[in-house]
């Protein structure tokens, strides 16, 4: 494994304060698209000095959706009149149409609470429409970019506040 390839500890940990390079610490699979037929392995690594496990997910896939930033991007754009006038993505199967729809009622229920992170990094919006605010969004840099900033710095994701994002202290347990 290269050194660049290898994740340095985030500064909130509270054992090294990111001062420390991770360990390989194995991998896992998970699905590569909305069909379930490709899968991609996701590396994982460990703190050598808190223990803790840390799962780095591959470019170009949303966490925890199994949807394409590319193609949700392109949906979007396409959506909001930021679309390219070149060629149009190939028609989505049913199974991918189904999770971009699940996706966007997930984004529109999160676009207040988006804009209250982002501040004053966003764009005045004409109004509260999703279409106005990815507009706004996209001028923060592709939906990769801007997922990198989300989990950076604020510990969250587009479509959700997941649990993972939180430092292990701030972490409920689950009951069930």
């Amino acid at each position: 494994m290269e050194e660049k390839d290898r994740p340095e500890a985030p500064a909130e940990c509270l054992q090294c304060g990111g001062k420390c390079r991770f360990h390989r610490h194995g991998s896992y699979e998970r699905y590569g698209g909305v069909t379930g037929e490709e899968r991609v392995k996701v590396k994982r690594f460990l703190c050598p000095r808190c223990g803790r496990t840390w799962s780095v997910i591959p470019s170009g896939m949303l966490p925890y959706w199994s949807l394409e930033v590319a193609r949700f991007e392109g949906h979007l754009d396409e959506e909001s009149e930021l679309a390219s006038e070149g060629a149009r993505p190939p028609p989505a199967p049913e199974i991918e149409r189904v999770c971009i729809r699940r996706a966007h009622k997930r984004l529109s229920e999160r676009t207040n609470f988006l804009c209250g992170l982002l501040g004053q990094q966003m764009p005045l919006l004409e109004n509260n429409g999703l279409g106005c605010f990815w507009r706004a969004l996209r001028k923060l840099g592709s939906l990769e970019e801007i997922l990198v900033r989300l989990a950076r710095d604020f510990k969250t994701s587009l479509l959700g506040c997941y649990r993972s994002f939180r430092p292990h202290w701030q972490r409920v347990p689950d009951s069930g």
